[in-house]
């Protein structure tokens, strides 16, 4: 199974619950390769679906396409074997919300806090030592991909490819056939009746050029249809 998630992790967001519903489906011992770009969102959601990953039997790889941050790091934790561009990042923090009321609720939620801390601390201690894993946590560590890979926490690098020459085969031989012309010329013997020579050969490559753009017109053009994507709300809960 493919799929990526993308966006906030919270529960109304479209790829997390196409996921859900895929996972329903899949084989046991189905693999599954998993790519994710997202700034996190909830923290128990990031533990559910990393859980949903470990208990599966097949292979699972997570692919950071962009950013792995907060619960979407916890959630890459998951894996067997974790890639990522050498472009992007990965982001661990401690659990934080928004709190209001009396000296009595803030103390609760503190201890709270405290608790949620230590779940997801658990989260990383099997590629970091805990104390390393509480370090990066405690200073909300943005690390590429590269540090990432240095630290355990990224099993791959993925090197973008360089982008391949691209050539017109149409105008190819024609454009070897005029090269060959022109090396042909003898600068230091040339004869009288140049400029004539030359100006047979350019009414000839003009004719050329012409037979070449109806052989072109004739060519089936292929309608491009443009994709939208479904655009999910932002709202960050950890």
């Amino acid at each position: 199974m493919k799929h990526k998630i993308k966006g906030d992790i919270i529960s109304w967001n479209s790829t997390i619950w196409d996921f859900n519903y895929k996972m329903k489906s899949i084989k046991e011992d189905e693999d599954i390769e998993l790519e994710i770009n997202s700034y996190g969102g909830d923290v128990f959601l990031g533990i559910d679906i990393c859980n949903t990953l470990r208990a599966h039997k097949g292979h699972v790889t997570v692919i950071i396409t962009g950013i792995a941050a907060s619960a979407a790091s916890i959630m890459c934790m998951g894996a067997d074997t974790i890639k990522a561009y050498s472009n992007t990042q990965m982001m661990l923090h401690n659990a934080w919300t928004f709190v209001s009321g009396n000296a009595e609720k803030l103390r609760k939620v503190a201890n709270d806090l405290d608790s949620i801390g230590e779940s997801v601390l658990a989260s990383y201690t099997h590629r970091l030592d805990a104390k390393e894993a509480k370090s990066l946590l405690d200073k909300e560590s943005y690390l590429s991909a590269s540090k990432a890979l240095e630290k355990g926490l990224v099993d791959e690098i993925i090197e973008v490819k360089s982008a391949e020459k691209v050539e017109s085969k149409v105008f190819e031989n024609k454009a070897s056939e005029f090269n060959n012309r022109i090396d042909a010329l003898n600068t230091s013997n040339l004869p009288a009746n140049l400029n004539t020579e030359l100006e047979l050969t350019i009414v000839e490559l003009r004719n050329e050029v012409e037979q070449l753009k109806n052989q072109l017109k004739k060519e089936p053009e292929q309608e491009l249809v443009p994709k939208t994507q479904n655009l999910s709300a932002l709202f960050l809960q950890f």
